[in-house]
C-alpha cells in the first residue's frame, strides 16, 4: 500500500442536501458568467475542517483516534447554508462557494478543537483564518480577467433555490485521490459526536 495519502477532515452532507445542492447549480448554471466553471459533485459535498494534504499512512489510526476523542464531547447541532461567496476576493474569485449562515459558531469551535487535538500529533495548525463554507465550483485557470470580475459581481444574497438545514454528527477524515475526472473521496473514519468508536484499521487500508 501507499506510504502517505492525501487527506482532510470534513463534515459530510446528508444525500437529501446533495439533491438541494445540484438544484442551486443547475439554477447557477443558466447565468452567462458561470456556464463554464468546474462544478463539484454535489452528492460529494463536504465542508472541510482542515486540509491535511499528504498524510503518512502509519498516521491514521492516530487522527481518527485524536478526532474521536474531540468527537465525543461534541453535541449534534444545525447547519444551514445560503448566499454565495468566492474566494479569494470578487476581483479574482478562484472559487464559488456556499456560506455557513447557521452553524458558523460551533464549526469555528470544534475546527479550534480538533488543531488542538492534532496539534499533538505534530500537525501544524492552519496560518489562514477559518471561513466554513461548501465549494460548488472552481473557476478554470485559463479564465479571463473580465470574466473573473462578472462571477464576482453575482455574489452576495441571491435568489436561488433553498436548502434545507441539517443537522451534523459526525466529523470523517476523508482520502482524497485526484483523476482526470475530478477527484475520488473515500471515508476513513467517522466520528460520531457524543460516542467513541472501535478503530478499524480495513477503514484506512487499502486492498491488497
Amino acid at each position: 500500500m501507499s506510504e502517505s495519502v492525501r487527506t482532510f477532515i470534513a463534515i459530510q452532507v446528508p444525500e437529501e442536501i446533495g439533491e438541494a445542492l445540484w438544484q442551486v447549480q443547475d439554477c447557477l448554471q443558466h447565468l452567462p458568467p458561470m456556464r463554464d466553471l468546474r462544478w463539484t459533485d454535489p452528492f460529494d459535498a463536504h465542508i472541510t475542517v482542515k486540509f491535511l494534504g499528504e498524510t503518512p499512512v502509519s498516521q491514521l489510526p492516530a487522527i481518527v483516534e485524536a478526532l474521536d476523542d474531540v468527537a465525543k464531547q461534541w453535541e449534534p447541532f444545525p447547519i444551514h447554508l445560503e448566499n454565495l461567496g468566492v474566494f479569494p476576493n470578487v476581483h479574482r474569485p478562484n472559487v464559488l462557494w456556499l456560506g455557513v449562515e447557521e452553524g458558523g459558531k460551533p464549526l469555528q469551535h470544534l475546527y479550534n478543537a480538533v488543531e488542538v487535538a492534532l496539534k499533538k500529533l505534530g500537525i501544524k495548525p492552519e496560518r489562514a483564518e477559518f471561513h466554513p463554507h461548501l465549494t460548488l465550483a472552481r473557476v478554470p485557470n485559463e479564465w479571463s480577467q473580465s470574466q473573473r470580475r462578472a462571477l464576482g459581481e453575482l455574489v452576495g444574497p441571491t435568489s436561488l433555490p433553498e436548502v434545507p438545514a441539517f443537522t451534523t454528527d459526525a466529523i470523517a477524515l476523508i482520502r482524497s485521490q485526484l483523476g482526470s475526472d475530478g477527484p475520488r473521496y473515500m471515508r476513513l473514519g467517522n466520528s460520531i459526536f457524543g460516542e467513541e468508536p472501535p478503530l478499524q484499521e480495513d477503514d484506512w487500508e487499502d486492498e491488497e
